[in-house]
């Protein structure tokens, strides 16, 4: 302690005695002592809790990769199911047979994969337009399905719709153009 273990009234009764200004002195220095202690402490805790949130920041990715990993590892066991022929590729009739299946239909639905429409969904994971889905296909295609759409996919939608629209835009009017001239040259 401070005091060695004196209280501090006892202690600065002597002091008083000898003057008052001591006891304002010792009233400083005991002030001084505390918040001391107290800044010392709050570092302390401080610290402790940055490098705390730090290993929650590091564990939270790590937990983040070994879900992604685990997901992909799932939707790479479905694809090996559901690939009845071991070609290495999904048809859209495999596809139908896997969404028909009670445990796999599940499965996905658990992975956050809503399953309803069988050829919708075989449309969007087939890239390529091949009428087949290999196993990349299927995996990119899930993970960006897995959940609700991000910002970043609405926004990216609007893009693709603006700039569609804009292309039709030139293109009708590109094709009333060519009409006029058309009509202009039967009228001569």
């Amino acid at each position: 302690t401070v005091t060695g273990g004196l209280e501090w009234r006892a202690a600065a009764w002597p002091l008083t005695q000898v003057s008052p200004y001591y006891s304002v002195l010792w009233t400083c220095y005991i002030a001084f002592m505390i918040f001391g202690l107290l800044n010392v402490l709050t570092g302390i805790f401080v610290d402790a809790a940055v490098q705390a949130s730090a290993g929650d920041r590091d564990i939270m990715i790590q937990t983040q990769l070994e879900q992604r990993h685990s997901l992909i590892n799932m939707v790479r066991d479905v694809f090996y199911e559901s690939d009845i022929d071991a070609s290495g590729k999904i048809s859209e009739h495999e596809f139908t047979e896997l969404l028909n299946n009670k445990e796999t239909k599940a499965y996905l639905e658990a992975m956050g994969v809503d399953a309803t429409e069988a050829s919708g969904l075989f449309k969007l994971l087939d890239d390529d337009d091949s009428g087949h889905v290999d196993i990349e296909e299927f995996i990119t295609g899930f993970l960006r399905l897995k959940g609700q759409a991000k910002a970043i996919d609405v926004v990216t939608l609007l893009y693709e719709n603006r700039k569609m629209s804009r292309k039709l835009a030139k293109i009708f009017r590109e094709a009333k153009t060519i009409n006029n001239n058309i009509s202009s040259v039967k009228a001569h």
